[in-house]
């Protein structure tokens, strides 16, 4: 079946069902709810044309439902903390331990560059993201930083090419009260709600202060309400095509290409900006 208006619906055939789990199986944070209406259900998953469709979100919509969705967005989303430049050995066999060459980075960016890479790395080592061993025996001034559960867990993208290394912690933020709720057509959802939040303390993660610091240079300081918004669908599939930890029938917000007909993310805007890249 051909694709159809976006927030009529959207069907994904079959091929493409497992990509899409992927994408979005991360975002669904709200109990199973035993009162879902499955008559809002769109046609095309009840009869098995479509194997998940994007649907607009109905009039009816209880504000306790859109609340937790909020919520659950809010506790989950990122904050991330790049990696500095660094001066790197080609990669052993272990892909999760990196050896620095501060002694290099001194020879050729200088003394006030290699320390504050130094600084930086010493700070996620804080966090419990990773680990440190000296390996100055071998005559320079050698760090190896390995990799602990925690910052695999936490980790996107590599040192060695393609996207620049970052450690990524959820934010926990509290919703305070949902302040607007707008139906309309936007680019990643049907339905626009305006909120405001807050966080009680920093993310539970951030246990160095120099990572508080950090973050109270661009996140407000615990406390302090901002405003935020997010658009949302409900997102539908067929009974035996349902990710596992994902509620059918959900909202979701979804933003779509269309044209590569696939799922690009969402549009959850803090009004705060994460911290900058150095």
């Amino acid at each position: 079946m051909a694709l159809v208006r976006f927030f009529q619906f959207v069907n994904v055939r079959r091929a493409r069902t497992a990509i899409l789990a992927l994408a979005l199986g991360a975002c669904s944070n709200i109990t199973p709810d035993a009162q879902r209406d499955l008559t809002l259900m769109p046609r095309e998953v009840r009869l098995g044309a479509a194997d998940m469709v994007i649907a607009r979100v109905e009039p009816t919509v209880a504000r306790e439902e859109v609340a937790a969705t909020v919520q659950g967005m809010l506790t989950a989303a990122p904050i991330c903390l790049s990696w500095p430049g660094v001066w790197l050995e080609a990669p052993t066999v272990r892909r999760t331990a990196y050896v620095v060459r501060y002694d290099l980075m001194r020879r050729d960016w200088g003394a006030e560059v290699a320390e504050a890479a130094r600084q930086r790395m010493e700070e996620f080592v804080a966090l419990g993201f990773m680990t440190r061993e000296d390996l100055s025996e071998r005559g320079g001034d050698i760090v190896q930083y390995s990799l602990t559960y925690q910052g695999r867990e936490h980790l996107q993208g590599s040192p060695y090419g393609g996207d620049r290394p970052t450690f990524c912690g959820p934010a926990e933020r509290r919703l305070v009260e949902i302040t607007a709720l707008e139906f309309g057509n936007y680019p990643c959802g049907s339905l626009r709600v305006s909120f405001t939040h807050t966080a009680d303390d920093w993310p539970s993660w951030a246990r160095a202060e120099r990572t508080r610091s950090r973050l109270a240079e661009s996140w407000p300081q615990p406390g302090v309400q901002s405003s935020g918004t997010v658009t949302l669908s409900r997102q539908w599939y067929r009974e035996n095509q349902v990710p596992a930890g994902v509620r059918n029938g959900a909202l979701k917000s979804v933003c779509y290409d269309a044209s590569r007909q696939r799922v690009i993310g969402d549009d959850l805007d803090l009004a705060a900006a994460l911290p900058a890249a150095e």
